[in-house]
């Protein structure tokens, strides 16, 4: 679940239709919504009931469509959420930082599963949200992908729900884009569900 693309063909089936801007998953439970600009890639998205994986891409790009809108970065980003009663990331956010940079965290976040192909590169909470800034150096799962990312972990309706932005060697994201666009997909994920967000706060 922490490394996020790793459920990607592991669970369910695809879901949704092309160039929606949100997809429920988790029994429905779960809306996940991306900033604008952003819409659901159906065809990478999975849904088996206590976890999902859902990608958003471009939306003009994901709908071939020059008239749907488009976001200000070059970027793909992806939300992995799984029912789990080992952590809640509102009161334990330091213990899953520092978990993360433990040997074992540091495989999970690894597309390689490999714990020296990843360095974080700094975490902080804020808002009953982890962030956290890795490097990994292993190989991408798409070709021109880069190697620096930002991720974010909340509580969405007793779920964990794990954000990460990345971006493309080609036109890379600063830290300050990459961190900006987790923050504005939190944002997203916490406004299409007040009423769990707010009873997990």
């Amino acid at each position: 679940m922490l490394a996020g693309c790793a459920e990607l063909g592991a669970i369910g089936l695809s879901i949704g239709a092309i160039g929606q801007p949100t997809v429920a998953v988790s029994r429905g439970e779960v809306t996940i919504a991306g900033p604008d600009g952003f819409c659901v890639y159906p065809f990478a998205t999975r849904d088996r009931g206590p976890q999902a994986f859902v990608l958003l891409g471009n939306c003009a790009a994901i709908t071939r469509s020059e008239e749907a809108p488009q976001p200000p970065i070059h970027a793909v980003l992806t939300a992995t959420v799984r029912e789990t009663d080992a952590i809640e990331v509102a009161s334990q956010a330091a213990v899953l930082a520092e978990f993360l940079r433990s040997e074992t965290g540091r495989a999970m976040l690894s597309r390689a599963k490999e714990a020296e192909t990843v360095t974080i590169l700094d975490s902080f909470e804020r808002g009953d949200v982890l962030y956290v800034h890795t490097r990994d150096t292993s190989p991408s799962y798409a070709p021109g992908m880069s190697a620096e990312h930002w991720r974010a972990f909340l509580d969405v309706d007793g779920r964990v729900v794990a954000l990460a932005v990345l971006g493309f060697e080609a036109d890379p994201l600063s830290a300050r884009e990459g961190l900006a666009a987790a923050r504005d997909f939190v944002t997203a994920i916490q406004r299409s569900n007040p009423a769990t967000v707010a009873e997990a706060q």
